[in-house]
């Protein structure tokens, strides 16, 4: 399996560095994303058996499960311990895969971030060669029959056109377009579909009954409010975009310290949760470190704010993240039988990963931009030739161009287009300052939502 994907992602990578079709861009980006998933979690179990001598398989196999009320309490304290440490490592990776990908683009050309995964790659199929012993299917049976691979696709299609939609629809002027309306009826019938089959057959690929657990409810929640405020993120890179005119690579060299966030959070949480504290007062944590990351945007966003500041939201932010990113799939497991596990694990990735980041930024991008237009149309009431500041500023730029040798309509021209860039900094400011005030009220909302809600365990059968 590890052969067969890194080959694939390695045709899928060559396309990539080679084509100008961004539909080809997007279809290779979809095969390549699915197959990383599947190289992760099989990689992830190789490493559990060899580093921690231990099976996973037989920790998720239905009918393995703990049958007493001590085994499932002893079995959620190990993944307290454990997911924390395997989500660091893998979150740790992430920031570095980023890191280097954004220096590789600054550097030389976006290409090179294919080519350099392509050598990867080929590192990754030798080291399968020499490290790994090739073993048979113990059934000539293939585990994934064509039917289950067509429900995956149904599913695959939904998401597709989601997040399409949520991503180009400002662009796209919405509906007004007539991609976004088909994408939109291409969703909603895949949808159906999907449903239907998973309803009416004996063995489902995906198990509906999961939504049955109280925990899994919560958990489904629990990401998705986590990943809607985590768009707040974006808080800072406009900030250092706007406000300090830094470059892309610069911002990505900022996110770095989001590592030093994780270690920290990663650290308190593996340790809080061997010494018992409850969910609550850790989910409660979480999100009131995500509301302290956008309040000390709140006071430090201004027009002569300082780069070495930001570092603080982004370790705050990581830290409060790693909180509830990692606690939030052992709440949601608690007591849940093995046979929902692939059923949970597709929910809490579809929630995680497309779902919630892809509203989250919808939401944040397209409010950002509404606030935009109200402080410009706001701040531009008062600004002519009346006004002292602003009539000194016009003038002494018009005087400027005319020194450098331009026509006086030019001059006028220039002046006007360096006046409304100053409106345009500040009135996106004002719109940053006003959106972090709302998400610290969303994240002391949540927090006291987590604090007083119920998390009763599911009862044993006897």
């Amino acid at each position: 399996m590890c052969l067969a994907g890194f080959s694939l992602m390695y045709i899928f990578s060559y396309i990539c560095a080679k084509t100008d079709s961004v539909f080809l861009l997007a279809l290779c980006s979809i095969f390549m994303g699915f197959l990383r998933m599947v190289l992760m979690m099989v990689n992830l179990f190789t490493l559990i058996k060899y580093a921690g001598h231990i099976e996973a398989y037989d920790k998720i196999t239905p009918g393995n499960e703990p049958v007493t009320g001590e085994g499932w309490d002893k079995l959620d304290i190990e993944r307290s311990a454990a997911q924390p440490a395997i989500y660091l490592f893998f979150m740790v990776l992430g920031q570095l895969g980023t890191s280097l990908t954004a220096w590789l683009a600054f550097e030389y050309e976006w290409q090179y971030i294919h080519y350099f995964m392509m050598g990867l790659l080929l590192l990754c199929i030798l080291i399968t060669f020499i490290t790994m012993p090739y073993h048979k299917y113990t059934t000539r049976r293939f585990p994934i029959n064509l039917k289950q691979f067509g429900n995956a696709s149904i599913f695959c299609i939904t998401l597709a056109c989601i997040t399409y939609v949520l991503t180009y629809g400002k662009v796209l002027d919405w509906y007004d377009d007539p991609t976004i309306r088909w994408a939109t009826v291409c969703a909603i019938i895949a949808g159906g579909i999907f449903l239907y089959i998973e309803s009416t057959q004996r063995n489902p690929y995906y198990q509906l009954d999961v939504f049955k657990l109280r925990t899994i409810r919560m958990g489904f929640l629990f990401y998705f409010l986590l990943m809607v405020l985590n768009s707040s993120a974006m808080f800072v890179n406009v900030f250092t975009g706007i406000g300090m005119k830094l470059d892309n690579f610069q911002n990505a060299t900022l996110g770095n310290w989001s590592m030093l966030g994780y270690l920290i959070g990663g650290i308190a949480t593996i340790w809080l949760s061997v010494k018992g504290v409850h969910f609550k007062y850790l989910f409660a944590a979480g999100f009131l470190l995500l509301g302290l990351s956008t309040m000390f945007m709140y006071f430090e966003v201004q027009g002569a704010g300082l780069y070495e500041r930001m570092k603080y939201p982004v370790i705050i932010r990581s830290t409060g993240m790693m909180f509830l990113y990692s606690l939030i799939p052992t709440y949601a497991t608690q007591r849940m039988p093995y046979k929902y596990l692939s059923s949970w694990i597709c929910t809490m990735l579809t929630v995680r990963m497309v779902l919630a980041p892809s509203i989250g930024a919808a939401l944040y991008t397209n409010v950002l931009q509404e606030r935009q237009q109200h402080y410009v149309t706001r701040y531009a009431q008062n600004v002519d030739m009346l006004h002292p500041e602003a009539s000194a500023s016009f003038t002494q730029t018009v005087q400027g161009m005319q020194y450098q040798g331009k026509s006086k309509q030019e001059a006028i021209n220039m002046a006007a287009i360096s006046t409304k860039g100053r409106i345009q900094v500040q009135a996106t400011l004002s719109a940053i300052k006003e959106m972090a005030g709302w998400t610290l009220y969303a994240c002391l909302i949540c927090m006291i939502f987590v604090l007083v809600v119920r998390y009763p365990k599911r009862k044993l059968l006897t």
